[in-house]
């Protein structure tokens, strides 16, 4: 069984090119604003967050954050992929996400991340909180 993999996307072009990409090696199903993503996780949580972080409304910072803070979703990894470079004005309170990939990015490198992630996931859990790994334009 392929793993779920919610992406989280307000561009309908963008949103369709990473379902397409990701459907090859994922059970995609995706989501126009952070308030449907948080729905739809509610109510089927993946295995995966893949959002964008600048989206109207809920932003992917604080689908994050919610993420973070509900008991069935916490575990789960959350992936940025943003044409913007992480915030840098060191806010201890934004939520880190486990990687922040700036687009555009090489499919077989985001595939791979994914894939990264997921398998790390399946590993022991250790106390440490995740790191965000900052992936530049590729």
């Amino acid at each position: 069984m392929k793993p779920k993999v919610l992406i989280v996307e307000n561009s309908w072009t963008m949103r369709e090119t990473l379902r397409l990409l990701l459907s090859g090696d994922f059970d995609c199903t995706a989501a126009s604003s952070g308030e449907e993503g948080l729905e739809k996780a509610l109510a089927q949580p993946p295995d995966l967050l893949l959002s964008d972080v600048n989206m109207e409304g809920m932003d992917g910072y604080e689908l994050c954050r919610r993420f973070r803070q509900e008991p069935s979703l916490q575990h789960i990894p959350v992936v940025f992929v943003s044409g913007f470079a992480p915030r840098s004005d060191s806010d201890a309170s934004l939520p880190v996400p486990d990687a922040y990939l700036v687009k555009p990015v090489k499919p077989a490198l985001l595939i791979a991340e994914i894939h990264a992630l997921l398998q790390r996931g399946s590993a022991p859990v250790s106390a440490a909180a995740p790191t965000a790994q900052v992936v530049t334009k590729a």
